[in-house]
């Protein structure tokens, strides 16, 4: 498996969907999936039936997996509603001078800082 573009507490915008050009940062990973869960994005309710343990039962609401290709890395945040927000996808660059790979963000070819 190749290392991943994104990464957990990465700032992304969601491209797609019913919450379309929001901002967010990124909570969870699911590799095998190809997903990820977003702070405060694609919130559904979810509700529990009473069991033994939990005798009333619960209403939660909790934050859905969205698909990888569905959210791009963050390059500069927008207005207040984070609107305009500029975003680009994640590539692969190799560092010449120490041969290192690093994120490459391909709509303003710079590497992503913060690499490891």
């Amino acid at each position: 498996m190749s290392a991943a573009k994104l990464r957990k507490n990465d700032m992304v915008v969601v491209l797609t969907g019913e919450d379309k050009g929001k901002v967010a940062p990124i909570i969870e990973i699911n590799y095998s999936k190809q997903s990820v869960i977003l702070k405060g994005i694609n919130k559904k309710t979810k509700h529990h039936k009473p069991s033994q343990e939990n005798q009333e039962g619960r209403i939660e609401k909790k934050e859905f997996p969205i698909h990888i290709s569905n959210v791009a890395y963050m390059v500069k945040k927008g207005d207040a509603n984070n609107k305009n927000a500029v975003s680009s996808k994640v590539g692969w660059n190799v560092d010449k001078k120490t041969g290192k790979k690093q994120r490459f963000l391909r709509k303003i070819k710079k590497n992503v800082s913060g690499d490891k």
